[in-house]
């Protein structure tokens, strides 16, 4: 699963399985299929978040 920030609403068909989403636009990251993702950024409805690094705390993750 990957994280995006959705700017706009977004719907989305599989091309690989029997499944369909519809994404609202929010200010937080959300979790979707890498498949998804993929599409919504290259459609402009999205940005990709970059995963936090494991073991990190969460003040460590916010500040790099």
């Amino acid at each position: 699963m990957a994280k995006a920030i959705f700017t706009r609403a977004f719907n989305y068909s599989s091309r690989t399985r029997n499944a369909g989403w519809s994404v609202k636009p929010g200010p937080k990251p959300q979790t979707y299929p890498q498949e998804l993702i993929d599409a919504a950024v290259a459609a402009g409805a999205a940005t990709h978040v970059k995963p936090a690094r494991k073991g990190a705390s969460t003040k460590e993750a916010e500040n790099g």
